[in-house]
């Protein structure tokens, strides 16, 4: 699987955030998971999802540099 660019994710990142504000923070959850939802539909490998979800609970790396992998 590839990866996106850093200015992909970036252009994906403000789409993602004007999402957000568009929907309101009453629908911002369900917004969310119907979004995730449909990415998992889109990527098809379970067990890739499952180990994504438990790495996104794990504390965020306040270290991170422009381009680095998010998790």
């Amino acid at each position: 699987m590839t990866q996106l660019k850093f200015a992909d994710l970036e252009a994906f990142y403000d789409e993602l955030a004007t999402a957000i504000d568009a929907v309101g923070p009453e629908n911002e959850t369900v917004f969310l998971a119907k979004l995730v939802l449909s990415i998992a539909q889109e990527f098809g490998a379970s067990d890739r999802l499952s180990a994504l979800v438990n790495e996104c609970m794990e504390t965020p790396d306040t270290s991170l540099t422009a381009g680095a992998r998010l998790i």
